[in-house]
């Protein structure tokens, strides 16, 4: 009798385009072959902060010509997670495009050098608390999902806020932070979950921190939720810049830790589960 696996060992998913791309480091290497998945699920982004692999249909029709289990190769494998937020024309967050590929790689490989690795810490070290309600209960906890198996703290209320802050403020050296305020779709202050004292708060960090807007940013971010996403798919805490909040109190928080003002975020609602 074959026993059902109780964890996940393989994911399945469209690919929605494949290209072949040279080393950043050496131009004359021979291409890789970078195949980009159609979707971006809870499911999926799970599977790669696990490093397990993620393979198109392509391999399964391969299985079947077979008639057993082949290993994957080339365009049967998922290398990239799609980013839904493209760097704004002209802003430093260009400097991010560069680690939009290979994110599902990238898990792969540091699962591989360290095979005692039980989870990903991509967010070791990073608190973050959700902001608002807008985005319902089911997305509140595919977004703790992520956050935890990601490897972050989830600050759970605005009184652990305060006194995260307090913390901040009195220490030195920066070993607290980067501090996220993760926010949603809701439009006015009232239902963004930051709270006018905790916004006076973390203005006051903001403006104590040492004049480097890097340095600034390094210890809080306020941004939309897509940026979850993102650095999930990039493999990499993204910048600041192209995830504006979309209610006043937190763009005037985002304002503070970016180098310029961006144009305003449009409404980034999701559909059935696609990220």
């Amino acid at each position: 009798k074959i026993s059902t696996p109780k964890k996940t060992q393989l994911c399945i998913t469209a690919a929605a385009v494949s290209s072949s791309r040279t080393s950043a480091k050496n131009r004359k290497d021979e291409p890789i072959m970078n195949v980009v998945s159609k979707s971006r699920t809870l499911k999926v982004m799970r599977s790669a902060l696990s490093g397990i692999p993620i393979l198109t249909p392509q391999w399964m029709e391969s299985c079947l010509k077979e008639g057993g289990m082949v290993a994957p190769t080339g365009n049967m494998c998922t290398r990239t997670l799609p980013r839904k937020q493209a760097a704004s024309a002209g802003s430093e967050d260009r400097k991010d495009v560069s680690t939009e590929h290979f994110g599902v790689a990238k898990y792969a490989a540091a699962f591989q050098k360290i095979s005692s690795l039980s989870s990903c810490h991509l967010f070791s070290g990073i608190s973050v608390m959700l902001c608002g309600s807008s985005a319902g209960s089911g997305m509140t906890k595919d977004l703790k999902v992520l956050l935890q198996q990601a490897g972050a703290s989830i600050i759970s209320s605005v009184s652990m806020a305060s006194r995260l802050l307090t913390d901040m403020s009195k220490e030195e050296g920066g070993s607290l932070g980067p501090f996220v305020l993760l926010c949603d779709d809701s439009l006015t202050d009232k239902g963004c979950g930051i709270s006018d004292a905790l916004f006076k708060q973390v203005k006051k960090l903001i403006g104590d921190s040492p004049s480097s807007d890097e340095t600034k940013e390094a210890r809080v971010l306020c941004v939309h939720f897509t940026w979850l996403f993102d650095s999930i798919s990039c493999a990499t805490p993204m910048k600041a810049t192209s995830y504006e909040p979309l209610a006043p109190r937190p763009k005037a928080l985002w304002d503070l830790t970016t180098e310029k003002e961006m144009p305003t975020a449009t409404n980034n609602r999701t559909e059935s589960q696609t990220y």
